[in-house]
């Protein structure tokens, strides 16, 4: 096993089929395909389910896929660093899109001065695929962190709230409502992944209950136009409807038990290498409160 079967294995995990990726790496199909049964052979493991018309990558094969990028993304780096003496890494940090809105001038500022820096803005599961795979170096996000390949360090809290518009049944309620009433609200939710989502969801059927998520977007602020204009309610961050609540076109309602902070923490994979400047960026974020 060689670099020349990760990357081989990789594009084919993006092609799904064999002849497109000989094709994009200029290689023959029989090439390609024994490249990947060696990695099967090798490992004693079996990557791809192989279906008439594409490829479908196994549970085994997502993992290797992690690693196989990370490998590689490394490789990148040492190639890129060896060929310019002068060569700085910019760090990559990947912010989720609460934190990209209200709290990225401030990590701007952390490391003003400094090398170059990149930022991804996505949500928490796509932050941390990238980590896992090297394609960042630093994250910091609201949701629920699942590898324990990763180091997670608290730096802040946020408090959610479940909001309404004014045209909404619970506008003109002052009393609480509960988790039983809640279930046959339509919800406007973030995506699958965000890390809001992620955790009112938990918090919700943890105590037996679901939620009926009326529709979905990636766009917190179409989400705010739609619970404002009665299509639904939200949870979100408080910070993102401080407006909309001091202008009365939204109201937080009372939900009986209902007190939601979460941690924006900073990740970083455990194995990571760290230069003076990432260590630094580290440190200092993690003592900003």
């Amino acid at each position: 096993m060689n670099l020349k079967h990760l990357l081989i294995f990789i594009e084919v995990a993006s092609c799904k089929k064999m002849s497109l990726a000989a094709k994009k790496l200029s290689m023959t199909q029989p090439a390609v395909s024994k490249a990947i049964l060696d990695l099967e052979e090798y490992y004693n493991v079996k990557l791809f389910e192989r279906y008439p018309r594409e490829l479908c990558i196994t549970d085994i094969g997502k993992l290797f896929l992690v690693h196989a990028k990370r490998i590689t993304n490394l490789c990148n780096i040492l190639e890129e660093t060896m060929k310019s003496s002068n060569y700085i890494q910019p760090i990559q940090i990947g912010v989720t899109i609460t934190i990209g809105n209200f709290f990225l001038e401030k990590i701007l500022n952390t490391y003003k001065g400094r090398d170059k820096l990149k930022v991804l803005v996505n949500n928490t599961n796509k932050i941390e695929e990238k980590l896992l795979a090297n394609e960042l170096d630093l994250g910091i996000v609201e949701g629920i962190v699942k590898s324990n390949h990763l180091i997670v360090k608290p730096i802040q809290e946020d408090r959610l709230v479940l909001v309404c518009g004014k045209n909404h049944k619970y506008f003109e309620r002052d009393e609480e409502i509960t988790l039983q009433e809640l279930q046959y609200e339509s919800f406007i939710m973030r995506e699958q992944g965000s890390g809001t989502r992620d955790i009112f969801v938990k918090y919700v059927e943890d105590r037996g209950y679901s939620l009926n998520i009326g529709w979905e977007c990636s766009e917190t602020s179409v989400i705010i136009k739609g619970v404002i204009n009665n299509y639904g309610i939200t949870v979100i961050s408080e910070c993102w409807v401080q407006e909309e609540l001091a202008q009365g076109k939204l109201k937080v309602i009372k939900l009986k038990d209902f007190n939601l902070t979460r941690t924006f923490n900073l990740v970083y994979h455990k194995n990571k290498l760290l230069s003076q400047n990432l260590r630094e960026l580290i440190n200092e974020l993690s003592l900003k409160k």
